[in-house]
């Protein structure tokens, strides 16, 4: 008798292979294959029967969420809002707003440009190594801060108290009793020593004829 693991001849009364130790009966060898992690036929086929059935399912299942519309909620992202309209006012607008109502004023102004008018106050250091601008309100201790971005602390430097001037900024970057605009620049400037010449003068007058001798 042959061993079926070895091929070695083995005797027909002997249950185990005396060269390699491992069970003649047919039955027996099949379970010590199993022990040793090796399926057996029986076991693929089942195996892939499993497979097949979960994969049909999955199919199904996709095609079904196809025909009938099911599907997950879903989240609808506006990135075609209209942004808010640039806010024109007064720095003595922007000072009573804040000082009537902070939580009304920072609503209205939230995400909003800011093109303030008002009146040059002066020109402060503001702890960053530049300059900041102040416009006047009715209260001399809280005037409009205006943050300066860039160049336009030079254009701050030319101004002179009492001069009326426009600022266009980012937003409003403080509130309640210090209401404060960020990144600025100066937009206009009215009556700036050495800025754009006033209305040409008229022409003068020709100079008389001189009287014709007789």
């Amino acid at each position: 008798m042959e061993c079926p693991e070895c091929a070695a001849d083995v005797h027909v009364l002997r249950e185990f292979c005396p060269q390699c130790g491992s069970p003649m009966d047919p039955g027996l060898a099949a379970h010590k294959r199993g022990a040793r992690g090796q399926r057996t036929v029986e076991e693929l086929r089942s195996n892939r029967k499993t497979i097949l059935i979960g994969g049909a399912a999955i199919v199904l299942a996709f095609a079904a969420v196809g025909r009938f519309g099911l599907s997950g909620p879903s989240i609808h992202i506006d990135t075609d809002a209209p942004r808010k309209a640039p806010a024109v006012v007064e720095a003595q607008q922007v000072y009573d707003a804040f000082h009537e109502d902070p939580a009304a004023a920072a609503k209205r102004f939230d995400g909003r440009e800011m093109v303030v008018s008002g009146e040059f106050l002066r020109i402060v250091p503001d702890g960053y190594n530049s300059l900041d601008m102040r416009l006047k309100t009715s209260n001399p201790d809280v005037p409009v801060g205006v943050d300066l971005a860039g160049l336009a602390v030079e254009d701050a430097k030319k101004l002179q108290p009492g001069q009326r001037v426009t600022v266009s900024c980012q937003g409003m970057g403080g509130g309640g009793s210090d209401p404060w605009l960020r990144d600025c620049a100066i937009q206009s400037q009215a009556n700036l020593p050495g800025g754009p010449a006033g209305p040409p003068e008229p022409p003068a007058p020709p100079p008389p004829e001189p009287p014709k001798l007789p």
